[in-house]
């Protein structure tokens, strides 16, 4: 193995950790004001109209609900995930956010 690996993997990393950053501003804008707008009952449709395509979709087949993830920054700068949980009728059923790192400094 060469010396110059650790190098070129840091250099990958690196560019990796940027594409990852531009999913917290493409699409429409995310915050903990237009995630407050999302209510039980809104449609698939609905959700998608104001914050766009999930980062992420998560089925959970045996209860006939599927979860919609986004990333974004709350308020106070964390970066965060909406969880947005839709009930077998493609509805709302319920919500969550959670912080993913320790400061809010947006550089953590």
């Amino acid at each position: 193995m060469s010396a110059r690996f650790p190098a070129r993997f840091a250099a990958a990393l690196v560019v990796a950790a940027g594409l990852g950053a531009c999913a917290y501003t493409q699409g429409p804008t995310r915050s903990d004001d237009v995630f407050l707008k999302i209510v039980p009952g809104m449609t698939q449709e609905d959700v998608n109209g104001m914050l766009g395509k999930p980062d992420e979709v998560m089925p959970f087949p045996m209860s006939h609900t599927v979860a919609w993830d986004y990333r974004y920054y709350d308020t106070w700068g964390y970066i965060c995930y909406m969880s947005i949980t839709f009930g077998p009728d493609g509805r709302v059923a319920s919500k969550f956010s959670r912080r993913i790192n320790s400061g809010g400094d947006h550089s953590k």
